[in-house]
């Protein structure tokens, strides 16, 4: 008998162990309700909009600020609350019969300057794999009785913003989002047209065009060494649930990591060396989110090495609310 309840006594040590260690994983990960063989690791060449990271991208996307004036035969300048100083002439905005629009238009607008903002709008500073210096983005969609508004041949807009350090290199990039193509910025071929002016602290663009805007310029990597950053995460961390950037610290340029099917990892093109920056990993996993940034310094390849920099990267649950705080941060 004695011994039978030392037997029980161990048992129940042992169970007790084995709990306390798995309450410790539950902050790292948690599985979706009924999930018996563990986390989904499987990438896919093809991202659908049914995969988890099509939600997240949708819970992280901040709204737009909404405005309405009224324009008849002058030129209407409205601010929006962001700082979105915003002129339009009567005259160049058409309707979807392609006449002039009149009285009252609706505003819908975003104006990014952190590079956080970038992020949960999906819009990082790269134009085709080159690294952009952004001095701002922002984007304008004009509606009429429930109908989008198209800019005439010879419409223009006018937007000014302020800005902490502005630089004289600036041009006039857009935004490029179609269906099954990464976001991209391309630079305006038509400079007459499409101009940055650097005021003090502040930019006056004049465009030709409506929808994403982005103030910027190339980063000039001509004849300095370069590396690929590569996130190192647990093998649930998938393209299909998971989102992530590199954030230079002391630029306003974020880098889309994007997820390889083939080598399962999330990587940026080739990006300065010797730079401060920080990974950052988003992941929805089942009905919970999960975090992870960190610090690095861009090395310098190693001759005869192929450049590639390893990050690795814990994420940890957290909520999305945290997530947003912490992006609102960078």
């Amino acid at each position: 008998m004695q011994l039978t309840m030392k037997k029980i006594f161990y048992h129940l040590a042992f169970a007790v162990i084995l709990f306390s260690s798995c309450q410790k994983d539950l902050e790292f990960f948690v599985p979706d309700p009924g999930q018996v063989n563990g986390p989904d690791s499987t990438w896919h060449n093809v991202i659908s909009n049914n995969f988890p990271v099509a939600a997240l991208k949708n819970t992280l996307l901040l709204p737009s600020q909404k405005d309405s004036f009224i324009i008849n035969t002058n030129i209407v300048t409205l601010t929006t609350s962001e700082g979105l100083q915003c002129s339009f002439t009567a005259g160049s905005l058409l309707n979807s019969a392609n006449q002039p629009a009149t009285g009252m238009i609706r505003l819908e607008s975003h104006l990014l300057k952190k590079k956080g903002d970038m992020i949960r709008m999906g819009t990082p500073t790269t134009s085709i794999g080159r690294m952009l210096v952004s001095g701002g983005a922002y984007y304008l969609r004009l509606i009429k009785d429930g109908m989008p508004l198209t800019l005439s041949q010879n419409g223009h807009t006018y937007v000014k913003y302020s800005d902490a350090n502005v630089s004289g290199l600036m041009s006039v990039f857009n935004g490029v989002d179609a269906a099954n193509v990464t976001f991209t910025w391309l630079p305006s071929l038509d400079t007459l047209n499409n101009k940055v002016t650097a005021l003090n602290q502040s930019y006056e663009i004049l465009s030709n065009r409506l929808g994403w805007i982005n103030c910027d310029y190339f980063y000039d990597t001509t004849g300095i060494p370069r590396t690929t950053v590569t996130a190192v995460l647990p093998a649930y961390y998938t393209n299909a649930n998971t989102v992530a950037y590199t954030v230079f610290n002391e630029m306003r340029s974020v880098i889309g990591m994007y997820g390889n099917e083939t080598t399962r990892k999330f990587s940026t093109g080739k990006l300065p060396s010797n730079k401060q920056v920080t990974v950052v990993i988003i992941s929805k996993q089942g009905d919970d989110y999960y975090l992870g940034h960190q610090q690095a310094i861009t090395n310098t390849p190693v001759l005869g090495s192929n450049g590639d920099q390893l990050v690795m990267v814990t994420p940890v649950k957290t909520s999305i609310e945290n997530i947003k705080a912490y992006l609102n941060t960078l």
